[in-house]
């Protein structure tokens, strides 16, 4: 298990001080946890430090093992002289930031160029080019609609049939297709193929429907089912991706694997409480 989960009860004072008398820990790591989304009141997502907590307030998390590594431990899925496809880990930027993934590889390949970007807490396939001249041929791929993408999510609720999504975001068409894979007692894994990539379009999708994704914090303002608020990160997976090269037509087909994170929490949607790691202070 690769992450650890807190319930703490019957405690009174601000978020931030009642987490770090609890679990010990330092208050820059109780900062993140907080500034991430990961924390719930009551099961609602709370991102204010200050918040003022009563007796009657139930308090929820859990840590993921990833949350605070500062050494990242890149996966390659694939490579060849013009491409990179790495399993991008969680917490960690695609770029433009310290420290990002693109920044993290450059060490190693030198110059590198992201061509489309993972949310921050989103895991999986991330495609990069050696070569700048492709990289804008890869840009106008994906502005094309050239390129195959899917992702797995645990998402709130039981959704039990395919549906295609299109609501509008911000101003700009934005699709995706959801297909149920496996459902659970107040869950569901499923597979999201999207032909548009506007930002956080699969999370705000899954909102807008009513079936958020599990870890949401930003477009879901209502309770999660006990488990999903023990969600360590926003459960969402970047797994599948597919395009043709512009230097040579060949395809090029990767399958990222799930990470250890989202399969620990997938065991304890499946299983149930009796698998949750759990740590209870009342």
């Amino acid at each position: 298990m690769v992450f650890s989960s807190f319930l703490i009860r019957n405690r009174k004072g601000a978020l931030a001080s009642v987490i770090t008398q609890v679990t010990g820990f330092s208050g820059k790591k109780v900062k993140r946890l907080i500034d991430e989304g990961v924390v719930s009141i009551n099961g609602v997502k709370v991102r204010k430090r200050n918040f003022p907590l009563s007796f009657k307030d139930s308090v929820e998390f859990s840590v993921s093992e990833f949350l605070f590594q500062k050494n990242f431990d890149i996966e390659v899925l694939y490579e060849d002289e013009i491409f990179l496809v790495v399993n991008k880990p969680p917490f960690i930027n695609t770029n433009n930031d310290k420290p990002d993934l693109e920044g993290i590889l450059r060490r190693k390949y030198g110059n590198i160029y992201a061509v489309h970007r993972l949310d921050k807490q989103t895991s999986g396939a991330v495609i990069f080019v050696k070569d700048k001249k492709v990289f804008y041929a890869m840009v106008e791929i994906f502005k094309r609609k050239k390129i195959t993408k899917t992702y797995k999510a645990v998402i709130s609720g039981r959704f039990f049939l395919e549906k295609m999504l299109s609501f509008k975001l911000d101003g700009r068409d934005a699709v995706s297709f959801i297909k149920p894979v496996e459902i659970f007692e107040n869950a569901t894994l499923v597979d999201v193929r999207i032909e548009t990539g506007r930002k956080h379009q699969i999370r705000r999708h899954l909102s807008m429907l009513g079936f958020p994704v599990a870890g949401e914090f930003l477009y879901w303002k209502k309770t999660f089912p006990f488990l999903l608020r023990f969600a360590p990160r926003i459960m969402l997976h970047s797994e599948h991706i597919s395009f043709k090269s512009p230097v040579n037509g060949k395809r090029i087909d990767i399958k990222a694997p799930i990470l250890e994170d989202f399969r620990s929490f997938l065991n304890v949607v499946r299983r149930g409480r009796e698998v949750l790691p759990l740590k209870e202070y009342t």
